[in-house]
């Protein structure tokens, strides 16, 4: 399968992503002892790093897919959103929007990795109560005159309280109104606020809570496909399930994707990727199989990495010669 002319014909795609945006940080070190104290690890310090994480992720994966992202989410005042504000300065691919909210936290996750790649701890920092009426008009307002010159809207909701109902089916109904295709990861709890859109996204384990059935492979998955697309009142449902690949349905056609045999490192961060590239995909073929064979592809080179990633050059690269 030759990706070339679809990944390069995604270069310059805008992509509006909406969302809950997070501050990831790693703190790497090394371990040789237990702790006297109390049966735990010690964990040597050796250096500490920080990346876009949630939403941001999505938008970063956009630009590095060679798309330019408008990321708009709402932080902290505090200094977690102003590094993650800061992740964006040199990065000519997204232009970051992030609205200040005094009463919330900036979400923030911490992971503490021994050894170069076990993970022994991960800390939450988080605010999750839906923000107020009056964020929601403010957000509104300043945000639905990007999608005026925008291809495609994703809405990449992680339960931190942005996409309340009322954003989503604003911004969903203003998409379709001005022919935008609009796609969404979900959650189990909050699926009935992206009806309208094109595609909603969901993995193996969120897909079996909205209809009572986990799937274990593919066929399973496809057999859901109609339930899926009913609960979340969506055109079409994308099932990522792991090592099992991926899975679109939709009444149009459905597409069971085996994943790339690779050894994976690292998981986090990897749907993000999946629908970074499904959306600029089908922003630019429409829904199509080469669209959710590519997003496996690239799928596949993330998990390669240590930590939430984005795809590299020399990853895109490797595809393009498949």
């Amino acid at each position: 399968m030759a990706y070339r002319k679809l990944l390069d014909g995604m270069r310059g795609l805008r992509a509006v992503v909406v969302g809950d945006v997070m501050l990831d940080e790693y703190i790497v070190g090394t371990v040789d002892r237990v702790s006297p104290e109390a049966p735990v690890m010690v964990v040597k310090k050796r250096s500490s790093r920080w990346v876009p994480g949630g939403a941001a992720n999505v938008a970063k994966n956009i630009s590095a897919l060679g798309g330019f992202a408008i990321v708009l989410g709402v932080v902290g005042d505090d200094s977690a959103g102003e590094l993650l504000a800061g992740k964006f300065e040199t990065d000519q691919g997204v232009n970051c929007n992030l609205v200040v909210d005094k009463s919330r936290v900036t979400t923030r996750k911490t992971r503490v990795v021994a050894n170069h790649s076990h993970q022994v701890l991960r800390i939450d920092e988080e605010e999750t109560s839906p923000i107020s009426p009056v964020l929601e008009d403010r957000v509104l307002e300043s945000w639905l005159k990007w999608l005026d010159t925008a291809d495609v809207l994703v809405l990449s909701d992680y339960r931190k309280g942005l996409l309340t109902p009322k954003v989503c089916s604003v911004l969903i109904g203003a998409a379709r109104q001005k022919g935008i295709p609009a796609l969404a990861n979900a959650k189990p709890g909050s699926v009935g606020c992206f009806a309208g859109a094109q595609l909603v996204s969901l993995n193996r384990g969120e897909a079996g809570e909205v209809v009572g059935r986990r799937p274990t492979s593919r066929n399973e998955a496809s057999a859901m496909g109609r339930d899926l697309a009913m609960a979340t009142q969506s055109d079409a449902v994308l099932v990522t399930m792991g090592e099992e690949g991926l899975v679109s349905w939709s009444a149009s056609g459905v597409f069971e994707i085996p994943a790339p045999q690779v050894e994976a490192y690292d998981v986090a961060g990897a749907g993000d990727t999946v629908l970074a590239t499904v959306s600029l995909g089908l922003a630019k073929k429409g829904y199509d199989r080469e669209v959710f064979e590519l997003a496996a592809e690239v799928g596949a080179k993330v998990v390669q990495h240590i930590g939430v990633a984005v795809p590299s050059s020399k990853d895109l690269d490797a595809i393009r010669s498949l």
